[in-house]
């Protein structure tokens, strides 16, 4: 599993503790990731820091996204690519630019992204010309988007997607340094890596939280023409279940806002400490 993602030590974990039992296992993984040079060279150190206030919370997928530009080493046309994290699933998309203009994210949320996913609720994004230009306004207004801009000189409103964005990069230059090939050719195959992989969280990948069922790429399931209908009908009841739990789910480690009230005791009300 590791030669084949490189995913972090308890990511690991918790895929092979989906199907296997094994004493010792955060050891091994760990050991596993210690010792890979690849990993050792692309990956950041983490520091975890005090939590601060989050954005509104989202119930569905591709409600809330984030978005952000990241520049990469130019290969034919393309140098930038146009990042999107969906708030409730962490699911990405990243789309190869050629440009980091207004136009361009307007063509790719139009073409790329609301046909497949649906009207978004709420974008958030940092105060790039890209993002604040009269272009992003009117789009905005048209399709009743909220598009909220980060506070200046605060790099953690925009902590999700620049996170996804190391991501991104450290996804893409080990495959670039196992396969040769350049980034834009890698991308498919990172971004299929960060989907599938187990979120640290919840222990369930984006994927799941999209889709209902993990990542299977070898298994598939027989149905004979005489059982079709009902499998059909038992699949559907079954997936409509499990991405209920799962939405669920990633509703509890959203951040909520600083006015999101989370108990009924207001300012000036008599409490007992003790």
């Amino acid at each position: 599993i590791y030669q084949k993602t490189h995913w972090g030590t308890q990511a690991l974990c918790d895929h092979f503790l989906r199907q296997y039992g094994c004493v010792g296992i955060y050891t091994v993984a760990k050991q596993l990731v210690d010792r890979c040079l690849i990993c050792q060279k692309v990956n950041k150190k983490v520091t975890r820091e005090k939590v601060s206030g989050g954005r509104e919370l989202a119930t569905r997928p591709f409600q809330s996204l984030q978005v952000d530009f990241t520049e990469l080493p130019q290969i034919q046309r393309w140098k930038y690519l146009l990042v999107l994290v969906d708030h409730l699933t962490h699911w990405v998309e990243a789309i190869p630019t050629s440009k980091a203009t207004a136009g361009t994210v307007s063509k790719i949320l139009l073409e790329n992204i609301i046909p497949r996913y649906g009207l978004i609720e709420r974008i958030d994004s940092d105060r790039g010309t890209h993002f604040t230009s009269k272009i992003i306004q009117q789009l905005s207004k048209a399709l009743g988007v909220e598009w909220a801009w980060h506070t200046p000189w605060h790099p953690q409103s925009s902590g999700r997607v620049e996170r996804m964005n190391q991501t991104l990069k450290q996804a893409l230059t080990k495959l670039m340094i196992e396969t040769q090939m350049s980034w834009i050719k890698c991308l498919p195959l990172a971004l299929l890596n960060i989907r599938t992989k187990p979120r640290s969280d919840l222990g369930n990948s984006p994927y799941e939280m999209m889709f209902g069922l993990p990542y299977m790429s070898n298994k598939r399931d027989i149905v004979t023409p005489e059982v079709g209908d009902q499998y059909v009908k038992k699949y559907v009841m079954t997936i409509a279940k499990i991405l209920e739990q799962l939405r669920k789910k990633g509703f509890l480690p959203q951040t909520t806002p600083l006015d999101f009230y989370i108990h009924n005791v207001r300012p000036g009300d008599w409490v007992l400490i003790k």
